[in-house]
């Protein structure tokens, strides 16, 4: 069975799974998941057996009656052969906790297959799952956001659960009722830093924000041909594929958390309209060499018109 770790984490009941994998690309994701199924084993009177191997026959600690819980950092090909056990009427479980790999791929497979085997895969949030997260982050701490202040939040905190979750208790801390944008800044001092290999997928963001973000990732001349490099390459993409799968084949499979915006951007546009951002990236390189110093102003009115193009 395979479950969202963040809808895993916000629906807390007995864990009744024999084994449980938490794997991923996200290690602090990893982590934090891990230590929580861990805590629930220890209340629920489990002795946890952290030394990395599994070995059948131990019970408890030795000086109780207590249950096994197993937390292994891998699983091998002789782990699993061996299912869960019972040694003198005392249940054991298995937690597997690791980042992706070969052999982590293969488990993963035969878990999921499993009612009683359970596959937690921790990545970047994708939209709904933070939606749910913050949702549930508020009415869990009582707190009031303005309708603005919550799709700031959900548009420019982090992806990743653990720092968006600090970032969340930040905010709490700086007030209950939080109305304006300004105060969550202040509060959590967001940046807008992000790859620049990322800017084009903010294209549908208010012009404000699409302002902030070039702002605070663009500082030199090299900056600027590197995005504008970037959004070639995604350009030359779609206007190469006659269709949105042979698309999402072609797009970088490192930026799967960007596949959403990019199917978008994709369904927004036409052989016109791609004609149009050609020549607007031809009109801004030609403008940057001729005035190198004004690759700040020049940068933005060329983002914010091919935003325009997109939307339009």
């Amino acid at each position: 069975m395979k479950i969202k770790p963040e809808i895993f984490l916000l629906n807390k009941k007995d864990i009744n799974y024999e084994k449980i994998l938490v794997c991923g690309t996200d290690e602090a994701f990893i982590s934090f998941v891990s230590e929580n199924i861990i805590d629930h084993f220890v209340k629920r009177n489990y002795f946890v057996e952290r030394s990395g191997n599994k070995k059948d026959g131990l019970i408890g600690d030795l000086f109780s009656d207590k249950k096994i819980l197993y937390v292994l950092n891998d699983y091998s090909e002789k782990n699993n052969k061996q299912e869960s056990k019972s040694f003198n009427g005392l249940p054991e479980s298995l937690l597997i906790t690791s980042s992706n790999n070969k052999n982590i791929n293969k488990v993963k497979a035969q878990f999921t297959r499993s009612d009683k085997h359970l596959v937690l895969e921790c990545y970047p949030l994708n939209r709904s799952g933070k939606e749910a997260v913050l949702r549930n982050f508020i009415e869990k701490n009582n707190l009031e956001f303005s309708g603005d202040v919550f799709w700031y939040i959900l548009e420019n905190l982090d992806n990743e659960y653990v720092l968006f979750i600090k970032k969340l208790e930040m905010l709490s801390l700086f007030s209950k009722n939080v109305k304006d944008i300004d105060d969550v800044e202040r509060a959590i001092t967001i940046e807008n830093k992000i790859d620049i290999s990322k800017i084009f997928f903010q294209i549908f963001k208010k012009n404000n924000v699409l302002v902030k973000i070039f702002n605070k990732n663009i500082f030199s001349q090299s900056d600027l041909y590197m995005l504008i490099n970037n959004i070639k390459g995604h350009l030359n993409i779609i206007s190469a594929s006659s269709n949105k799968l042979e698309a999402i084949e072609k797009f970088p499979k490192y930026l799967f958390n960007e596949k959403d915006i990019f199917i978008k951007i994709f369904n927004s546009l036409d052989k016109n309209k791609i004609a149009m951002i050609y020549k607007n990236i031809l009109k801004a390189e030609t403008l940057i060499r001729k005035n190198s110093d004004l690759y700040n102003a020049i940068g933005l009115r060329f983002l914010l018109n091919i935003k325009k193009i997109i939307i339009s």
